[in-house]
């Protein structure tokens, strides 16, 4: 559709985004949980499931279903705390009452799964992210109970910046991938 187009992706955390966005520096970012801002548009992309991760030989792995209540007093690995999903994580462990042990606080997810992985913690993380650990069998996944639990994934430009026919028609592939995904399946 565009094959002289380059898609320069980076991994930034939430406020960096933004601020990019803001100062024109990307044509648009990708965030969890996205929040209003005067000079941003938002682009709903659809959501993310959060669930319960563990190594297989933990006891929630051999649990067929799982309270938010398991976690209680366990050691847990979470994000750092001015990352938008970690403050979810914690109204929802709050919500139900749990409280957790943060043995970790990391900035991406990729870090988080490794740290489960090694037996370090227990996690909440977003279930699309966990596909190749559950093919491979280094994560056990389980839905909470009181769930399902969501968050948000949208895109964000700056309202007065012109996007261009490519960067248009990428947010459209987004939006249709997305879409195109529906529920989540363990």
């Amino acid at each position: 559709m565009h094959p002289d187009v380059k898609v320069h992706l980076q991994y930034r955390r939430t406020n960096e985004v933004y601020a990019a966005c803001l100062d024109g520096e990307v044509d648009f970012g990708i965030v969890a949980l996205p929040t209003r801002r005067p000079q941003l548009e938002i682009v709903p992309l659809g959501h993310d499931e959060l669930v319960i991760v563990a190594p297989p030989g933990h006891a929630i792995a051999r649990r067929a279903r799982c309270p938010l209540a398991a976690l209680d007093g366990q050691p847990f690995i979470g994000f750092d705390r001015d990352i938008p999903t970690r403050r979810l994580v914690d109204r929802l462990l709050r919500r139900h009452g749990v409280r957790v042990s943060y043995a970790m606080e990391l900035d991406n997810v990729e870090t988080i799964k490794r740290s489960v992985e090694a037996g370090l913690g227990l996690s909440l993380l977003p279930a699309p992210t966990l596909a190749g650990e559950i093919r491979a069998r280094t994560l056990v996944v389980r839905r909470p109970v009181e769930g399902p639990f969501y968050r948000a994934i949208g895109t964000l430009y700056r309202r007065t910046r012109e996007r261009s026919a490519a960067a248009r028609a990428f947010l459209a592939l987004l939006t249709t991938e997305f879409g195109a995904r529906g529920d989540w399946e363990p």
